[in-house]
């Protein structure tokens, strides 16, 4: 059985990350409200991503999809799925009201995040060719890319 290491670690991470939040008991200044609203942001983004990737959610990092998927949110981003995740767990920081939690997100669950991506990125240009190249240089790859004449 063939382990996907990418996504081991960054489930992983996810998962301590809310156990960590969830018994933190030190309480940072921040209204439960504010988490629970970036949380309902990050999960509608990942409904958004959900209704694009349809049957290449459920898979590896290894793409599952025989065509490049590059419109909706991925006309901004690489991977506006990790994205999603990234607002949520901050979201679920911010609602524990966990310093610790967001410690941990900075040091571990982004990293993980971006350590997927990095993965992903390699296997679809293998998969893709130039097809990815061409996309990969006009879209960025958690956060849109700032136009050439927006940074003259």
């Amino acid at each position: 059985m063939k382990v996907d290491l990418p996504s081991l670690f960054m489930v992983l991470s996810f998962t301590i990350n809310m156990v960590i939040g969830f018994f933190d008991p030190t309480e940072i200044l921040v209204p439960k409200e504010l988490g629970l609203v970036i949380l309902l942001c990050g999960s509608l983004l990942f409904v958004h991503v959900l209704l694009h990737l349809r049957g290449g959610f459920f898979g590896e990092t290894e793409p599952k999809l025989n065509f490049l998927i590059t419109e909706g949110p991925y006309r901004f981003c690489r991977h506006p799925q990790y994205l999603s995740f990234i607002i949520m767990i901050f979201g679920f920081d911010l609602m524990f009201r966990s310093m610790v939690a967001i410690g941990f997100t900075l040091a571990l669950s982004i990293p993980s995040v971006v350590y997927r991506g990095k993965v992903e990125d390699r296997l679809l240009r293998k998969r893709f060719g130039e097809e990815w190249g061409n996309y990969a240089e006009k879209v960025g790859f958690l956060f849109p890319k700032l136009r050439e004449e927006w940074s003259n």
